[in-house]
Parts: C-alpha cells; structure tokens; sequence
C-alpha cells in the first residue's frame, strides 16, 4: 500500500520554531559547526550519537537520569494542542460564502478547496494545463492538510501570496462583470475574495461532479 499522507505530532513545537515541512529551505553553501555530540558506550567504549538509548555494538542499555545530569528524562506530563493549519498555510484560504463550509485558496498557477458535503470534508485540487482532482476525503482538518499540499507542491515561495498588498484591495471591475448581480453591490469584496469566487464559478461543474461522485461512492461502500 502506497502512503500518501502522514500526521506529524510536535511535542516540542518544533514547527513553531523552525517551520514547517512544507516550506523551502536553501542549504546551498551552508556548512554546519562543531561536531555533532556523543557519547562513550561504558561496556565497549563505542562513541554514539548522544540520543542513542542502546549501543549498537554490545547492546548496553542507558538508564534514564535526571535533567540536571544532561541526560534526557522521559515525557511524563505533555498538553496536545491543534495548529491551526489556516494561519500556518501560506495562502490565503477564503471562506466563499461565510458558512465555513466551503473554502477557496488560489495561488498563480493551481487552486485548492475544501467542501462540506453529508457530513464529510472534500479535498479538490485544479491546477494549469490539467484536470480537477479530488484530493482527499473524510475530517476537516485531512482535507486541508491535502488541499494545503496540492498548493504547495504546485506553486513556490514567491506565488504564496498570503500577505502580499494586493488581496485587499478592491476588487476590479473586470472581476465584478463575471459575478452574479449580488455581488456588485457588497462594496467591501476585495480582489482576492472575487478571485476565488470566481475560481470557484469556473470549476463548479467539475468540482460538483468530483464531490457528489466521491459521496456517492462513499454510500455504496458503506
């Protein structure tokens, strides 16, 4: 069975201080200093990584110490917490039609939604030169993560424009023209907002085919 996606648990918030996966790190030219710390096995005096908890080589097995003496202790008590893969994405998602039940994040090259349907969250991904895919099915937070990826992996750093200037700014009157009659008149509608109603305009028949297809199936199955 092929794996297609994982769930990372970050009890030391790593991602909080380093960031994500996802994300594009340049190590071109970047050398590391000092070596790397060990430790001297006491029953072979083998030199291991210092994390080791078993000698590769004689199998001596490290007792855990206090934190005082430089050794990890074990994970007694731990508090889980949910990122909020919204704020942690770097598009912009935009929530169509204020029900939370549809959400849209375009970049310059593919889009990425996700869709409630019969209690179940649906993954749609469509991108430039290819067909509208269904990502992924079943909790909110799956579903985002995919459609999240699908973004990632067809845009770059520089059309991950979540912060960028221009998403708040009004929409145009070229965006307005494509737009059902109600939407002329909501005088705060920035541009991205129309961007991705309308992305969400042109791919309606596709995006309905894939989640009702998908729902179907579903129901078959169960």
């Amino acid at each position: 069975m092929v794996k297609t996606d994982c769930i990372v648990l970050d009890f030391g918030t790593s991602t909080l201080l380093h960031g994500c996966l996802e994300q594009d790190v340049n190590l071109d030219g970047k050398t590391g200093t000092g070596d790397a710390p060990t430790k001297d096995c006491p029953d072979c005096d083998a030199q291991v990584p210092i994390a080791v908890r078993e000698c590769p080589l004689c199998g001596y097995l490290w007792e855990s110490v206090g934190a005082g003496e430089g050794e990890a202790i074990p994970l007694a008590d731990f508090v889980m917490s949910e990122i909020d893969l919204l704020k942690r994405s770097s598009f912009r998602w935009c929530d169509l039609f204020g029900d939370d039940a549809a959400l849209v994040a375009n970049g310059f090259n593919a889009w990425g939604g996700i869709f409630f349907l019969h209690g179940r969250w649906h993954a749609v991904g469509g991108a430039k030169g290819q067909r509208s895919r269904l990502l992924a099915m079943g909790e909110r937070t799956v579903c985002l993560a995919a459609s999240d990826d699908w973004l990632n992996e067809n845009e770059t750093d520089e059309s991950a424009h979540k912060t960028r200037a221009w998403l708040n700014q009004p929409a145009t009157e070229k965006q307005l023209r494509y737009l059902p009659a109600e939407y002329r008149q909501d005088f705060g509608l920035t541009r991205y907002q129309a961007s991705a109603l309308l992305t969400f305009q042109f791919n309606k028949a596709a995006i309905t085919n894939l989640v009702t297809s998908a729902t179907g199936d579903a129901r078959r199955a169960a």
